[in-house]
């Protein structure tokens, strides 16, 4: 179980593995503002706490469906993570403190890929975020400049509305020239509201 805090607006990365093989994949992962919490209380916590499915990731390219997760832990932490199932060890996403799940801003995601550097060398490529109620619509800007549209699904969680979302990229979405730049939060009349950084562009 690894838990790495990050820099400003990003989430602690928690990667819950059943091997080593699966804890070396390459992993990008970007999201919310973190306060970093103690260590060992952090690492008990996510052993603790409901876990609700708020998306889904379609499968394709031979490459299995996963669920999107959220999960408060007793400790004080609101989870949002991928995996093949909630029971699953194979966890890719993040947590912030349960009282400030989105870290002050519209929008908290996690982008996850196994493989590269190379994007020709990317095989499975995921975008996992959870949104303000406000919230209207989730692009994904490219380096091309083109766009991919999310789509949100509501989600309750502790008495407040969200919005949140799964995508995995396929082949002909993911390209050298065309890569995943920064998430866009879009309000009611299409206007910019908040952007996060991908960190995948090279």
């Amino acid at each position: 179980m690894v838990g790495l805090r990050m820099t400003r607006r990003r989430w602690a990365i928690v990667t819950l593995v059943s091997t080593l093989a699966t804890a070396i994949l390459a992993t990008s992962v970007v999201a919310g503002q973190f306060r970093s919490p103690d260590s060992e209380a952090f690492h008990a916590g996510l052993a603790t706490g409901e876990i609700a499915r708020v998306a889904d990731i379609a499968a394709g390219e031979g490459l299995p469906g996963r669920g999107v997760f959220v999960q408060t832990t007793d400790t004080g932490q609101l989870c949002l993570w991928d995996a093949p199932s909630a029971g699953s060890r194979q966890r890719q996403g993040g947590c912030n403190s349960a009282d400030d799940p989105l870290g002050g801003h519209e929008l908290s995601v996690s982008f996850a890929y196994d493989g590269g550097p190379a994007v020709s060398d990317v095989r499975d490529a995921r975008l996992i975020g959870l949104v303000a109620e406000r919230v209207a619509e989730v692009h994904v800007l490219m380096s091309d400049g083109s766009r991919r549209a999310m789509r949100l699904r509501d989600a309750r969680i502790d008495g407040a509305s969200y919005r949140a979302f799964g995508h995995r990229f396929t082949p002909g979405e993911l390209r050298q020239g065309a890569e995943p730049a920064a998430v866009l939060a879009l309000d009611a009349a299409g206007q910019e509201i908040d952007r996060q950084q991908t960190g995948f562009v090279r």
